[in-house]
């Protein structure tokens, strides 16, 4: 796969087995984004029966309410009623279309065939009564809910919100549509808390293919049953298990890697020895340095294990800004309220120092970047008073932090024209401690990474030493490295810390206070994050009960339990009769002689990878795959004048059956 001349990945396979949460890591700039694009646009072999979702931009501003922008998924109701029709068109035919097959058919046998064509059928059939239009509404209006739509709000015009919740309904739009293969980049980056414990609880029960971006932590360990890592190497790496067990699996894999590396460099060299010094001695020594020759050409030609690549670390720092008296930044009463709105806030008062390590949480809406603004002077009040300390120096990182960058400049030119006095090389030291290294300070910045553009801003950030950071979602586009290093910076800093951040993980490390906003007011809560966590899972009635651990192989070590064996068995069957049915197939794929990787996209459990570790399921028992439909009559259950098959609902089981 190329991408504006680069190599993001270079012969390697691509591997979605139905039924699995995957998360795709990989450092900032390394492709993961373009990766995304690339299955969405089916730029590699995807079987055309495999209905694809990249949520890649929010939905159109138009007069369309919310929630019918939600229910508007005809163009697959349509598609799946064809592909209805197409089979049953194709019961009691053969493949050259005559009717009631061929007694020599040598492919397969009719009834054979008219068994997998109804598994078939009933899977899609089942897929339509999933989008019944008597309970999409419903449906519809629940997950509106869980992202934070109001009842009020989910009839308003999608014209009438802005861009980050036009994004939520596009998210909404997504999860009510069900796709076979989900691919979500970066989806909780305008969610509040509440909206990404109720998307942790709802993708956790994901039973088809979902592919996601995130850079928080937590979300990755309760979505997640596996872990592709996309390595320095331009390869994707598959492990078992979330994101804790990927570290695991990880360490453990290099620790032994790099035992055998060193096993073989050690026996290289002693070879090497051997020969240069007994190659030219007695016939004895010279027939024993030609063995070790051998023994080292053989140990080439199977390949020597590679040294392991240490992930980057990075050195981010803000300097000590100096000590200031207290208070530093005091608020008197204070009242806000945007023009013709309701009031933000009503009468707060509090005091922040350079000793304070504040974390502001609250729902969507209720003023926590509003806060910061007023906090950094931008936003005057309707009434009150705010005092800064005379010498005060703030500096704040956005959620639109990209505004304060000249994209048309290389990280160095734009540090050049602010710093004009300071020495090129030292800049260019000082960029690289913030990860921005090598060709990308010569890049233009257009064309870096979000997460990459973001580290440009932060080390502006660094460069203006100021006494209080104001930090509004941070962690939005950075890699996991890029955080840990952040939260380092921000525990040796001296100076002050305010942080708006869905990052529970991040809020843990740096916090000491919590903030609540809510109710017009600001209350401090008595407690770490983990606890308000769990209380807001309880108030959302999504409980602390956390999901089992599992390999992916348990069902066969458990050995026998009965609705194991039909979950197997019937995933074998939809395996079995995608592969067989002509026009849906899931075979695997030719590599391209493009540069892009090859793809299969199967409904196979897949084999224990890497030495992984445990996949996530849920306590109760899911069917990834329904079961298979009623053994049909010899005919096939096929009308004898037409041939076809007519489906009704059974009043009994309330399935279709011909």
């Amino acid at each position: 796969m190329l991408h504006k001349g680069h190599v993001m990945l270079d012969e390697t396979q691509v591997v979605l087995n139905y039924g699995n949460r995957y998360g795709l890591l990989g450092s900032n700039g390394s492709g993961k984004s373009t990766f995304l694009r690339l299955l969405g646009a089916r730029c590699v072999p995807i079987p055309s029966s495999i209905d694809v979702f990249h949520l890649k931009e929010e939905v159109e501003a138009s007069d369309t309410s919310a929630l019918e922008a939600v229910m508007s998924v005809d163009a697959e109701r349509a598609k799946l009623e064809a592909d209805a029709d197409m089979l049953n068109n194709m019961m009691g035919t053969d493949d050259d279309g005559n009717a009631n097959g061929s007694a020599d058919d040598e492919n397969m046998d009719e009834q054979q065939r008219n068994e997998q064509i109804m598994d078939l059928l009933n899977i899609i059939y089942e897929r339509l009564d999933d989008m019944d239009s008597s309970t999409a509404e419903v449906r519809a209006r629940k997950i509106l809910k869980g992202l934070g739509f109001t009842h009020a709000m989910q009839a308003k015009a999608t014209k009438d919100f802005s861009g980050g919740w036009r994004m939520r309904v596009a998210l909404a739009r997504a999860l009510f549509i069900s796709p076979v293969c989900l691919l979500l980049d970066e989806p909780t980056n305008h969610l509040d808390m509440e909206a990404v414990l109720w998307l942790e609880d709802y993708l956790s029960k994901w039973n088809r293919i979902l592919l996601c971006i995130s850079h928080s932590q937590d979300f990755l360990n309760n979505v997640c049953s596996h872990m592709i890592h996309l390595s320095p190497k331009k390869k994707l790496v598959y492990y078992d298990g979330n994101y804790d067990q990927f570290v695991k699996t990880k360490t453990e894999k290099e620790v032994n890697q790099l035992k055998q590396y060193k096993w073989e460099q050690d026996q290289i060299k002693s070879m090497k020895e051997y020969i240069a010094r007994f190659g030219h001695g007695t016939a004895k020594n010279v027939r024993q340095a030609q063995s070790k020759e051998k023994v080292l050409e053989k140990m080439v030609r199977a390949g020597l294990t590679d040294k392991p690549v240490e992930d980057k670390k990075f050195n981010f720092a803000f300097p000590n800004p100096g000590h200031l008296p207290p208070p530093v930044l005091a608020f008197q009463n204070v009242h806000f309220g945007y023009p013709k709105c309701e009031k933000l806030y009503d009468g707060i008062s509090f005091g922040v120092d350079l000793d304070s390590r504040v974390a502001l949480v609250g729902a969507n809406g209720c003023g926590k970047t509003t806060l910061v603004k007023l906090i950094a002077g931008e936003l005057t009040p309707t009434d009150g008073d705010i005092r800064p300390h005379m010498h005060l120096k703030m500096s704040r990182f956005t959620q639109h932090f990209v505004d304060v960058l000249d994209l048309t400049k290389t990280p160095l030119e734009y540090f050049q024209s602010l710093y004009p006095d300071e020495a090129r090389d030292e800049l260019r030291k000082y960029l690289g401690r913030f990860g921005v290294s090598g060709k990308m300070q010569v890049q233009v910045m257009n064309e870096l990474s979000d997460g990459q553009k973001a580290r440009v801003v932060l080390s502006k950030m660094g460069k203006e030493a100021p006494h209080i950071l104001l930090l509004d979602e941070p962690t939005n586009h950075l890699d996991m490295e890029s955080i840990d290093s952040l939260a380092e910076a921000i525990q040796k800093f001296t100076g002050g810390v305010i942080l708006v951040s869905h990052d529970m993980r991040l809020i843990s490390q740096v916090a000491k206070e919590i903030w609540v906003c809510e109710n017009k007011t600001i209350n401090i809560y008595k407690g770490d994050i983990n606890k308000f966590k769990m209380e807001m899972r309880l108030q959302l009635g999504i409980g602390d009960k956390p999901a089992e651990l599992k390999g992916d192989s348990s069902v066969a070590r458990e050995g026998g339990g009965g609705e194991k064996e039909k979950t197997n068995k019937a995933a074998a069957t939809e395996k079995k009769v995608r592969k067989d049915i002509g026009g849906i197939s899931v075979a695997k794929s030719a590599p391209p002689t493009a540069p892009a990787p090859q793809a299969t996209v199967s409904k196979s459990k897949p084999e224990q990878s890497n030495g992984g570790g445990d996949a996530w399921s849920d306590d109760e028992e899911s069917s990834t795959v329904p079961p298979p439909a009623p053994q049909p009559a010899a005919n096939g259950g096929a009308c004898p004048e037409t041939g076809k098959v007519e489906w009704r609902l059974c009043g009994l089981c309330n399935k279709r059956h011909p």
